[in-house]
């Protein structure tokens, strides 16, 4: 019996064949069902000796994006100067339900920072480990007595987390959190921020509705700059994330 067990986002919950299905909050891969939120397993039974396993998410409420706090956004839309995206973690807490992050091209990264490229440093889909410098809009509030303990790295927690999440970015938002209206100002500027996790679409790809998304192979960072797609040696730019250069082999 599975039920009531308390998983975390990638999880192994169990095979999933004839008798296991697949159910909300969860995902298949390689023949297994993981969790993609953090909560209760609950099983339903059903007639023909099936049952579907699903998880039960446990509410976060409270938990907000703040100035200074690090963050996991997954990338929707992309223009000139701006990258839009849905912040679903601060540090390795994952959010019930998404806020709204806008990454400006000046906060992309620390040089040259009036000629980066949103789109030649992002694409949507992409998991992001970004930096909240600011909050706007009438719910927009700091909390600087948690900037000091946000700030250490939460590395190896991201990155197994990452692609879990990104399956799983919440429908809706939590109308009682407070700062629900509010839009976080995001900087990938720094070292260890960036991309964590990307997928191999074409840059000039126009399907706007296809960007949101999780299909596609995962690619593997090759440099600060770019990443590759392990199936077809394509070459993506992106901005990297440090902690994702320090996966490579020395």
């Amino acid at each position: 019996m599975l039920g009531n067990r308390i998983v975390v986002p990638g999880d192994l919950i169990c095979c999933s064949n004839a008798t296991n299905k697949s159910g909300t909050s969860t995902y298949c891969r390689s023949g297994n069902i993981f969790s993609s939120a953090f909560g209760y397993i609950k099983e339903e039974s059903h007639a023909d000796g099936s049952k579907t396993v699903s998880v039960e998410p446990l509410k976060t409420a409270g938990i907000v994006p703040y100035a200074g706090a690090i963050v996991l956004a997954k990338v929707c839309s992309i223009t000139g100067r701006f990258v839009r995206c849905d912040i679903v973690a601060v540090g390795d807490v994952y959010l019930s339900g998404p806020f709204k992050g806008l990454i400006r091209r000046e906060d992309i990264r620390a040089t040259q920072r009036d000629q980066a490229e949103p789109g030649c440093c992002f694409r949507p889909g992409d998991i992001v480990r970004a930096r909240v410098i600011n909050l706007l809009g009438p719910g927009a509030y700091t909390d600087t007595g948690s900037f000091m303990s946000s700030t250490s790295s939460q590395t190896l927690s991201t990155l197994l987390t990452t692609q879990a999440i990104s399956c799983s970015v919440a429908a809706t938002n939590d109308a009682n959190i407070s700062g629900y209206n509010s839009i976080c100002l995001l900087s990938t500027a720094e070292p260890d921020l960036g991309v964590v996790l990307g997928f191999g679409r074409s840059p000039d790809n126009g399907f706007l509705e296809l960007f949101g998304s999780t299909s596609g192979c995962p690619l593997v960072p090759v440099g600060w700059t770019e990443m590759l797609c392990p199936h077809t040696l394509t070459r993506y730019p992106r901005k990297v994330a440090e902690c994702q250069m320090n996966l490579l082999p020395s």
